[in-house]
């Protein structure tokens, strides 16, 4: 009997797989409730002492424990876990939907403000049409002594003709402005995706320290090459980007070669190693392809075969 409930114990603690541990979740989750009958008959069962139910029933508390990750987890805690990831994951999906949709809404909107502001363009253009053929602008003092009437009519209508100039170009401000904001909310959104984009392909830039490092290194290769700040200011694109980082770690392994090659030749020879014949062939080889090549390619081959 005591093996049996070792046995059982250790099967607990055991390391499950995702199968096992839903199988677990399921066979706990639909425990069938006691019923009303059940209550009643427990109610004329009398109950056996204290000593009897903490050696013979487990207590409340007791529940299998799973080795997710290296780290004891109880059922609860893992299960609180997966829901709480499935909220997350939830929840993060909605906002994909809201930010697309928003996003759709803004490109209907500039491509209605687009449309407006081609129609703004024909109309001051048939609006300078017709302000050259009218008379040109009287002298108001004069027109107000030898006809104070057409002086009112001549006022009325200048006063009419400015005003609708001015709510046109009110209106094209006002839809130039939105459509500025629009663009550079775009570029602000193209910036983020570059970058992501940049820091999933080179992951080691997550680190504020070597991401300094390394945009120090680019910014003197660049200069190195007459680049000046206006050259490269507002490069964002992950492409670009990455040619430079490439290009910039090449030449840093090309530097290191004579270093690593004067060590590897002053390195002493390991007797014991009897069956690294085949390895030292490769290496010879490989560093006499970079000699006579002196290509970066084979610079980085050589250098892999000496980590």
């Amino acid at each position: 009997m005591e093996d049996e409930l070792s046995n059982n114990s250790e099967m607990e603690t055991a390391t499950l797989s995702n199968e096992d541990i839903l199988a677990q979740f399921e066979a706990t989750l639909d425990m069938p409730e006691a019923s009303d009958n059940s209550e009643q008959a427990d109610e004329h069962v009398e109950e056996p002492d204290a000593d009897e139910n903490a050696s013979e029933t487990p207590s409340d508390t007791d529940e299998p424990v799973f080795e997710i990750d290296g780290e004891q987890l109880p059922l609860s805690e893992v299960r609180n876990r997966m829901m709480r990831q499935a909220d997350y994951t939830r929840k993060t999906q909605e906002l994909a939907e809201q930010r697309k949709a928003y996003q759709e809404a803004q490109f209907d909107k500039n491509q209605l403000r687009m449309e407006a502001l081609q129609g703004i363009e024909a109309l001051k253009q048939q609006m300078a049409i017709e302000f050259s053929m009218m008379p040109p602008e009287p002298n108001w003092d004069e027109l107000l002594k030898e006809d104070p009437h057409s002086y009112m009519l001549a006022q009325r209508e200048w006063q009419r003709r400015e005003a609708y100039a001015k709510q046109v170009w009110e209106a094209e401000v006002a839809l130039r402005t939105q459509a500025e904001a629009y663009e550079n909310e775009q570029h602000q959104l193209e910036v983020q995706e570059c970058q992501k984009r940049l820091l999933e392909k080179y992951p080691e830039l997550r680190d504020r320290s070597t991401a300094t490092q390394v945009l120090g290194e680019m910014s003197e290769l660049l200069q190195s090459y007459r680049l000046t700040q206006k050259d490269v200011e507002g490069l964002y694109d992950d492409r670009v980007i990455s040619i430079i980082y490439d290009f910039n770690k090449l030449l840093k392994a090309q530097k290191a070669i004579p270093e690593v090659v004067a060590k590897m030749e002053q390195k002493p020879v390991i007797s014991q190693k009897q069956n690294s014949s085949k390895a030292s062939d490769a290496y010879t080889r490989d560093f006499n392809k970079f000699n006579k090549s002196r290509n970066g390619n084979d610079a980085i081959a050589l250098i892999s075969r000496l980590l």
